[in-house]
């Protein structure tokens, strides 16, 4: 939600003056837990082809605030900030056709906008567009692709993506093993909670080198002095 609240507040400053005041009135009703409120805001402003009310708007009928819950009405409001451009809509596009939510489930077409939201650079994207390599789902399984969209998204801060690498690498899943960079990866996302992450590090510890210990703290300590 944070994050999502960080991008529609972006969007301001693509706005008229006066939708600009009617799109801040929405976004303190929608903070407040006044979502009728907000929806009284953003429906002109969504329909007039603002992107940030759309996106609002899809969040609203997505979650059944302020609105009966209305998956149809999600997509729908969700495409049309997708199509113009929004990588937090083409994220958000991208699940419902994944998860099949008011649309027939299509992985192929998830991809398609999971893919769209990656390219802009958004970490959530990247690692979901990883997953579905990883899983072959949606387009055939490609490890080379599915580890590169999870070191973006790693590279970014996201623990899943860090998690997911510190497997891969532990594995020798489509790379060669290598213990000491799922050391850096298990050790990153660890320290966000990442409580599997957390277990497979000890394991992990547990079975490595003195040296190979010394190496994979190095390989932290780089990481965070980077400009991550």
């Amino acid at each position: 939600m944070f994050k999502q609240t960080v991008i529609i507040i972006w969007l301001l400053c693509l706005l008229p003056v006066s939708a600009r005041a009617d799109f801040e009135e929405g976004m303190k009703a929608f903070q407040g837990g006044f979502y009728d409120v907000a929806l009284k805001e953003w429906l002109p402003l969504a329909t007039d082809g603002d992107v940030g009310a759309q996106i609002g708007l899809g969040m609203l009928f997505a979650a059944g605030k302020g609105v009966i819950a209305d998956d149809f009405e999600s997509e729908k409001w969700f495409r049309m900030a997708a199509e113009q451009g929004s990588a937090l809509a083409q994220l958000n596009l991208g699940s419902i056709y994944r998860n099949g939510r008011g649309v027939v489930r299509d992985p192929v077409e998830a991809v398609k906008w999971y893919r769209k939201a990656a390219e802009h650079g958004l970490a959530e994207a990247q690692f979901n567009l990883g997953n579905m390599y990883e899983e072959g789902e949606g387009l055939a399984e490609d490890c080379e692709e599915a580890i590169q969209w999870y070191t973006q998204a790693a590279e970014q801060g996201l623990v899943l993506a860090q998690a997911a690498l510190g497997s891969i690498y532990a594995g020798g899943v489509g790379v060669p093993q290598n213990e000491v960079t799922a050391y850096l990866w298990w050790s990153l996302s660890s320290e966000q909670g990442h409580k599997i992450a957390e277990k497979n590090l000890g394991i992990l510890r547990s079975r490595m080198t003195t040296e190979q210990l010394l190496e994979g703290e190095e390989l932290v300590k780089a990481w965070k002095k980077g400009s991550h």
